[in-house]
């Protein structure tokens, strides 16, 4: 297993392992930051080198239970001991973006009963797939994107707890968070990782983020579309922060 040392810490640029398999393109570590692409967010790039050599990790993924770390080149032996180097304006704007997210969608549950049913998160644009939302016109995307902004400019801290499963439940359920999201958490998993935006979002979430909205500067919502019945995808952008 691998330690993922941005369950704890999403600030970590640098860290040290150990090699504890490799094959054809690929090696796994004892523990990494890179963050393994899943739940909508994309992976982490960056460099591994072992003193000697340099290689270019591509993607991370989830693969036969390992986290696999793509790279480019030879990959090194097991046992070898290697430091790794994030792509961080990659990975720092993947967080800003994440946290907008749940800012964006709590403000659409909140304000218009719709639903969170999916997202995509990744540096440049990033979307979001919501129900039921038949239409998203010129007047309420103003509204939303001024309404988010609203949140965003408050400089609200982000917090990260690790609670007990039937605790964390009760608690996410008495937030109001999408309980449907909870029900698809295995039930070997004992502590669920809640994500906090002071006071306004309470959410399960195993993606990166940054530790205050003043971080994420402003969002620009750009275009939707009809995904499915009842589902609108809406497409946004970060301004300065």
């Amino acid at each position: 297993m691998t330690e993922l040392l941005h369950m704890s810490d999403n600030y970590i640029q640098e860290f040290d392992a150990t090699v504890i398999d490799s094959g054809d393109g690929f090696v796994v570590l004892d523990k990494t930051a890179f963050y393994p692409e899943g739940g909508g967010q994309t992976s982490d790039q960056g460099e591994l080198s072992d003193g000697e050599r340099t290689v270019s990790v591509k993607e991370v993924q989830k693969i036969d239970g390992e986290v696999r770390h793509l790279i480019e080149g030879k990959a090194f032996e097991i046992g070898a001991t290697v430091h790794g180097t994030l792509d961080w304006n990659r990975r720092y704007e993947c967080m800003r973006f994440h946290t907008c997210q749940h800012v964006l969608s709590r403000y659409l549950q909140l304000n218009y009963g719709v639903e969170t049913k999916g997202n995509n998160i990744k540096p440049g644009e990033s979307r979001a797939d919501y129900t039921p939302l038949e239409s998203f016109g010129d007047e309420m995307k103003r509204e939303v994107e001024t309404g988010v902004n609203a949140i965003l400019s408050q400089n609200l801290p982000v917090e990260i707890r690790n609670i007990p499963r039937a605790e964390a439940i009760q608690f996410l359920q008495d937030k109001g968070y999408q309980t449907r999201y909870l029900e698809m958490v295995p039930k070997s998993v004992e502590n669920f990782r809640v994500l906090l935006i002071g006071d306004y979002d309470a959410a399960s979430c195993a993606g990166t983020h940054v530790g205050n909205t003043r971080e994420i500067g402003s969002i620009s919502i750009g275009k939707s579309k009809n995904v499915g019945a009842g589902v609108r995808r809406i497409y946004f952008k970060l301004l300065n922060h």
